[in-house]
């Protein structure tokens, strides 16, 4: 009850309820597609190595072009980015219904929508967050926030399991499609907001690559690489664990952010008590122990158990980072939007040079030595001060 009563007193900005809604819509069709996104393109390229290349070039892409989608907010404003990026997704979820009658014509259209998505959205997202939610209440505003986006979370595997079970990947594009520009509507109502990127092309990487910038783009390159390989080596390694079964799939990963629901608002409520630092560098070792586990699972029964676990862990880690690291950016003033650009490349660099280096690790071990990278990867995230 008493949890119950602190939550109570929080208050969500119009502007932070019109970002996120729109943001929970999007993620919703994200995750009914992206779920068993890889595996679809492992089955349509025959070869994990393509795979990999795929979400390389992709977060390679994003990182060089990242300071022309800041300048382009600068001009337009924070609103109509946003909803662009929206627009962008209908060629995008457009490559997927077509993929198989020519992978290499729309594997280039899907690569070239998602590096102008992420420019559109992510830089403008994240500047808006940071100056939209309440430095005080933070941590319990984005616990429930995550919570909602965990509702929602559950019944897109259990739809996306259940659809391809019957029907195909073609059906589960459409259907994100619509949710994505479904989006539109709460976004609309985003307040006008603007701000100004000061740095030029060099500029940006003249600080991405400053000395005194080392320990947070080291950071945030772990993370990158962790989110990853939980994004792609994970899905995969457990779809062959459970015979390729869609359904038992989705079923079970909606079970595993079942019991993360309530945890995540305990978490958001010590979170505006606790001192971030300490609770990330908690998330930090229930994360590396969480992948550690990972190697040793060989059954439907182990995935449950250590992705419950593992859950546990990332929800530790998640909340309490993203507290932080909205707190810094939002601490940045006029510079919030520099700021955000700066760990945008650094999490995508962290993508293209650790999956570059899982190529030619995966040639000569078995897919779960990813795990072991994520294991050693995510202790660095420790680096943020």
């Amino acid at each position: 009850m008493q949890l119950l009563g602190q939550f109570k007193k929080i208050h969500f900005s119009k502007g932070l309820i019109s970002l996120y809604s729109g943001k929970l819509l999007l993620e919703f069709g994200g995750k009914i597609f992206g779920i068993f996104f890889p595996i679809f393109l492992y089955q349509q390229y025959k070869d994990i190595n393509l795979v990999v290349l795929y979400f390389i070039i992709g977060s390679l892409g994003y990182a060089l072009t990242m300071q022309m989608g800041a300048k382009l907010m600068t001009k337009i404003g924070i609103r109509a980015s946003l909803i662009l990026s929206v627009f962008f997704r209908i060629p995008y979820f457009a490559a997927f219904y077509f993929f198989p009658s020519n992978p290499a014509l729309y594997t280039a259209i899907a690569l070239v929508s998602t590096i102008i998505i992420r420019n559109l959205f992510w830089v403008p997202f994240h500047t808006e967050s940071a100056k939209l939610s309440d430095k005080k209440t933070r941590g319990k505003q984005l616990s429930v926030i995550f919570s909602a986006a965990a509702l929602l979370s559950m019944a897109a595997p259990l739809l996306a399991g259940f659809i391809l079970e019957r029907w195909d990947f073609a059906v589960i594009a459409i259907l994100a499609g619509v949710l994505c520009i479904i989006s539109i509507v709460p976004l609309w109502f985003l307040p006008p907001s603007k701000e100004e990127f000061s740095w030029s092309f060099l500029e940006t990487w003249k600080y991405f690559l400053h000395p005194f910038n080392r320990r947070m783009v080291f950071a945030y390159m772990s993370d990158g690489l962790v989110n990853i390989i939980n994004s792609v080596f994970w899905p995969l390694f457990i779809f062959t664990i459970l015979d390729e079964q869609y359904q038992v799939m989705g079923l079970l990963t909606s079970g595993v952010i079942l019991v993360g629901i309530v945890l995540r608002l305990f978490i958001g409520n010590l979170l505006d008590r606790w001192q971030k630092y300490k609770l990330v560098r908690v998330g930090v070792a229930l994360n590396a122990t969480a992948w550690f586990l990972k190697t040793l699972v060989v059954s439907g029964l182990h995935v449950f158990l250590v992705s419950t676990y593992h859950a546990f862990a990332l929800i530790i880690l998640r909340t309490s980072l993203d507290t932080l690291v909205y707190e810094k950016a939002a601490d940045r003033g006029h510079y919030i939007d520099e700021y955000t650009v700066i760990k945008e490349i650094s999490i995508n660099m962290g993508r293209v040079i650790g999956l570059a280096g899982l190529i030619i690790l995966l040639l000569f071990l078995p897919m779960q030595a990813s795990f072991v990278v994520a294991g050693v990867a995510v202790l660095f995230v420790n680096l943020l001060r």
